[in-house]
């Protein structure tokens, strides 16, 4: 097995410390390390910069928004009361990673950073349209999550930048799932996840629609066409079947007809026809 070669470790007590490290040399920020610690497993040399010590593990609501410290864990997450009221399907995707001990250590800002194409928590924070903070020696800066992972694992994340936080919309939608494909029950790696959120109206039809998946395209990501297909629309089972139609021809054109492609058509067709029922009865479902 390949050694980690730490070269440096710092642990700021402070943002100022820390984004002062980060503009003199190189550090690779660690809170929880379950993604970081695999990472660094390439004999590569490595400078450490703690992060748990910058109190970033903050969950505040004001009038619109919810922001969520970098350093949350996802146990955290999955059992907070204003996570539950206001971005539910943040939680409940955080209480999907990986087993109790990876959820226990691990982070929400390394899941966005990590930029994995499977990050279970990233489709559920697109359906809120999250912000996220980005500290430097600069100044703050604000990075829309749907335009901060640019390719699998790569993001425009600065060398010198710390994510601080992540800023979501309060979502009012009627109706939520969050269904997260495996290859079985439990600590599994997502192959598949879809969120959806709806707005009925008392007629039964789609006022709003939100919709993301992950492993479904090069980066995980909504489905406007999708969403706007479904607006205006009556709730019933044949529409939510071209729904899933829709949902496996999005992701030809913009992923490609791959080896994987026969498998996963059926699957996200399946599953977005699932989702939207579930969503569609107005309660939360976690299935």
């Amino acid at each position: 097995m390949t050694m980690i070669r730490v070269t440096a470790y710092e642990n700021p007590k402070s943002i100022e410390e820390a984004t002062t490290f980060l503009a003199k040399d190189t550090y690779v920020p660690i809170a929880g390390g379950t993604d970081v610690i695999l990472e660094l497993r390439n004999g590569m040399p490595v400078k450490l910069l703690d992060i748990n010590n910058l109190k970033l593990n903050h969950v505040t609501s004001n009038k619109d928004n919810i922001e969520i410290g970098a350093a949350c864990t996802h146990t955290q997450l999955a059992s907070n009361p204003i996570v539950s009221q206001f971005v539910p399907l943040v939680g409940i995707a955080a209480g999907k990673v990986g087993s109790k001990q990876i959820r226990n250590r691990g982070t929400i800002g390394g899941n966005i950073v990590n930029a994995s194409p499977c990050a279970d928590t990233i489709p559920a924070l697109l359906i809120y349209d999250a912000e996220l903070v980005l500290l430097s020696k600069k100044g703050r800066r604000i990075a829309r999550l749907d335009e901060f992972i640019t390719s699998p694992y790569a993001t425009i994340k600065r060398n010198d930048e710390l994510l601080h936080s992540i800023i979501c919309k309060k979502n009012n939608k009627t109706g939520y799932s969050y269904l997260k494909l495996g290859r079985r029950q439990a600590v599994n790696i997502s192959r598949m996840t879809i969120s959806v959120a709806l707005d009925i109206d008392d007629d039964n039809a789609v006022i709003d629609a939100c919709i993301s998946a992950g492993s479904v395209f090069p980066v995980p990501s909504r489905m406007k066409d999708l969403e706007k297909f479904l607006r205006g629309e009556k709730i019933k089972p044949k529409l939510f079947k071209e729904a899933g139609k829709l949902a496996v021809d999005l992701m030809i054109k913009h992923s490609g007809y791959r080896w994987s492609t026969p498998y996963k058509e059926p699957v996200l067709a399946g599953l977005i026809e699932r989702a939207l029922m579930q969503a569609s009865k107005g309660i939360v479902q976690d299935n």
